[in-house]
């Protein structure tokens, strides 16, 4: 007995096996016609577009941010030590100053930190953007120690379009840090229906063919998000970026609006 029911339990199990790779080959399939579809949509249009930007992955949430004047506190202090004096300037301005230097953050999500940041500028920007979710910075210091550079920010590990962070050093000193400040944590919308990477490179092209945009080339289809600041939070909107051969094109997930870079 106990070898028909083990001999039904493997039967079973191979059955389950086999109708998952069924499935998954079908839908395979149905992914190669979709891509072979776009791209003969699109040179139809007189637009090469690479099988490699149509993804099948989804976009990401729409986020709201809460400000946190926490994680503003404990972000100047990276930079300025522990010993902080904090002071509210009103119109959703703080402000924090110690012995470094001063730190000023906006509800807007703006910030901007200056003073005698630091004597190992790489170490400390390494870690700031580790720890604060932006691109990690390649050399960007002369012999002498000094240098800027301009990162994105991210998160959730996407690219957050018009966020960066820029980061002044002279003789081995930081001397000024600013750019956008982003909460750590976050709210994501629910049950909002966002554009697949299909739907926005179909919006897409009826955008270029309205407005007579000289393009000729979809080299890359990747998702990011839109800082937008409300009255009452910081909101991240997810969209589509379209790299082409002429300017990068955004597609609104949520309200299927096209723009440029």
């Amino acid at each position: 007995m106990k070898s028909i029911i083990i001999l039904t339990l493997l039967l079973m199990n191979v059955f389950l096996l086999g109708t998952l790779g069924i499935r998954q080959a079908q839908q395979a399939a149905a992914r190669r016609q979709a891509t072979e579809e776009l791209v003969k949509l699109f040179a139809a249009e007189g637009v090469t577009l690479s099988e490699a930007a149509v993804t099948f992955d989804p976009p990401p949430q729409a986020l709201t941010l809460e400000r946190d004047s926490g994680a503003e506190k404990t972000a100047a202090a990276v930079f300025l030590g522990d010993e902080l004096t904090a002071a509210d300037e009103g119109g959703g301005i703080l402000t924090y100053t110690s012995a470094l230097g001063r730190a000023v953050f906006r509800a807007s999500g703006a910030f901007e930190i200056v003073g005698e940041l630091g004597k190992t500028p790489a170490d400390l920007v390494r870690r700031f953007c580790r720890s604060y979710e932006c691109e990690v910075p390649d050399e960007w210091l002369d012999a002498s120690g000094s240098g800027s550079v301009t990162v994105n920010r991210l998160c959730r590990g996407y690219p957050v379009e018009g966020g960066t962070v820029t980061f002044l050093s002279e003789n081995n000193v930081l001397r000024s840090v600013s750019g956008t400040f982003l909460p750590l944590h976050s709210t994501a919308a629910q049950g909002e229906s966002l554009l697949t990477a299909s739907t926005a490179l179909t919006a897409f092209l009826e955008a270029r063919r309205t407005s007579g945009a000289v393009v000729s080339a979809v080299k890359g289809l990747s998702p990011c998000y839109e800082l937008q600041n409300t009255a009452s939070a910081l909101t991240l909107t997810p969209l589509w970026r379209v790299d082409t051969d002429a300017v990068d094109y955004y597609v609104n997930c949520v309200t299927g609006a096209v723009d440029h870079a």
